[in-house]
């Protein structure tokens, strides 16, 4: 599992959730860290039927949604969810679960090339 959480005086909290789709290491870090301000999570369901038993290897849209609940993020971007075949959900996915939840108001997207402000 991999992430990272990066911080400074008078700078943002920002959680990069890297190749991840464990909610335990989602949790840990929540554990440690307390509420974010940005979470940057590596979603689209990432399948390689050879790793893991064809099981995710970045966050579901589903798990996308409640990691941002668990960390308290102010602000989610998604990542990572378009653009390689080994993805099995998209933006739209990751929407769709944010509005579910109740938090489509925390999702930030940014098409290619676009920057988002914090």
């Amino acid at each position: 599992m991999t992430g990272f959480v990066l911080s400074g005086p008078g700078l943002p909290t920002v959680y990069l959730s890297g190749d991840n789709a464990s909610m335990g290491a989602v949790k840990d870090v929540a554990d440690r860290v307390g509420d974010l301000d940005i979470a940057v999570l590596f979603a689209g369901a990432a399948r390689v039927e050879t790793k893991e038993r064809g099981r995710p290897l970045t966050l579901t849209a589903a798990r996308a949604a409640a990691a941002a609940e668990l960390l308290g993020a102010r602000l989610v971007i998604p990542a990572h969810v378009d653009g390689w075949a080994h993805f099995s959900e998209g933006v739209d996915e990751f929407v769709k679960a944010f509005d579910e939840a109740g938090i489509s108001n925390l999702l930030q997207v940014a098409a290619h090339g676009e920057w988002i402000d914090c």
